[in-house]
């Protein structure tokens, strides 16, 4: 396959697609080929197919930010700034459908809406660490500094992100199941096909959106180039 059909297969259009059968093909296993869950949650426990996996990719876009920081503080390419830019904003919006759908599993699994326990914990102080990312630009006017400070915080603000992974792993008290151990998942054949179905279905939603997003933030400094252009006049 040569370097043309992978950047189609690649490009934004083509991972929303690939996402969009993915995750509708993971809604049709989860409610219709995955069998209703023994325990007290009953039918309310199918959303942990969707839950987990925004919650995996969330902590993904925090990744991509962080390596995209470290690249931008490296080589002072302005196209990292945009990717971290992008994948912080999607990092963001992921973690409040984490937070969302989490009360909705909490209330149906706990009989309460919110418990301060450590995977939800840690998630709410990352809601908030990457909130701040877009207070922390908006102070900078200078286009290389603000893209250095966001690079700088996008780094020290993924140090919550391990902690929000591990964190049920760690801490047993915790009200989180750990859905992949070293004795393997606990779930049945076809509740393991559904949820990596909906897994990769959501993490090429995350890509496409990704590509999507900074395809527009190059489109917007296209625009403004050449507004600028018009501004000035011909030669």
């Amino acid at each position: 396959m040569d370097a043309s059909v992978w950047r189609r297969l690649l490009s934004a259009p083509a991972l929303l697609a690939e996402a969009a059968v993915l995750l509708l093909g993971g809604f049709l296993l989860a409610f219709w080929y995955a069998p209703t869950d023994a325990s007290s949650m009953g039918f309310s426990q199918k959303i942990f197919y969707f839950h987990t996996p925004i919650a995996e990719c969330a902590l993904v876009a925090y990744a991509v930010a962080f390596v995209a920081g470290v690249l931008y503080l490296r080589q002072q390419d302005a196209k990292y700034d945009r990717l971290g830019l992008a994948a912080v904003r999607l990092g963001l919006v992921f973690s409040l459908l984490v937070m969302g759908t989490g009360m909705i599993w909490g209330k149906a699994a706990w009989g309460t809406w919110w418990a301060w326990e450590p995977r939800l914990t840690t998630f709410l102080i990352a809601c908030v660490l990457y909130a701040a990312y877009f207070v922390v630009r908006s102070t900078v006017e200078d286009e290389d500094r603000r893209a250095t400070f966001a690079a700088v915080y996008a780094i020290i603000a993924f140090v919550d992100v391990p902690i929000t992974f591990f964190a049920t792993r760690y801490l047993p008290e915790g009200l989180h199941p750990v859905v992949f151990t070293s004795s393997g998942t606990g779930m049945a054949g076809s509740m393991l096909v559904a949820f990596l179905v909906s897994m990769a279905g959501m993490t090429l939603l995350l890509a496409g959106l990704i590509r999507l997003d900074v395809h527009v933030q190059e489109l917007r400094l296209e625009l403004e180039e050449f507004k600028r252009s018009l501004e000035r006049g011909p030669l």
